[in-house]
């Protein structure tokens, strides 16, 4: 069997953290919570329980600690679209998405509720 071609441009972290996604389905938003798989500078692999359509816009928001800070960590929010899909089980759909932006939010600091909207830079 040929070996298969590593097209990831990016060293992938394999994590164990919640993640809450949030995306459009036919105009109605959506939000669901999962687990990352992994993730690299580019992209993430994670879990939810729906299922979302190929190059579907969405952001995601995974929360971080930071050991030995007084304030617990903070919130990466990124904004991005999916690239692969895939059945694992049922109520379990592996997400392969492509990461266009992202920023660190601080306790406390919130993302507007158009981000979803905003075209990519």
């Amino acid at each position: 069997m040929p070996a298969t071609e590593e097209r990831r441009k990016a060293q992938r972290f394999p994590l164990d953290l919640s993640l809450k996604a949030r995306w459009l389905r036919e105009g109605e938003e959506v939000e669901d919570s999962g687990t990352v798989g992994d993730i690299s500078a580019n992209g993430v692999y994670f879990v939810l329980s729906h299922s979302l359509k190929l190059e579907s816009q969405m952001e995601f928001y995974v929360p971080l600690s930071i050991e030995g800070a007084s304030t617990g960590g903070v919130l990466l929010h990124c904004v991005g679209s999916v690239v692969r899909v895939e059945e694992k089980a049922p109520e379990r759909i592996g997400v392969a998405a492509r990461i266009d932006r992202y920023r660190l939010l601080r306790p406390g600091e919130t993302v507007p509720r158009t981000t979803l909207d905003a075209p990519v830079d």
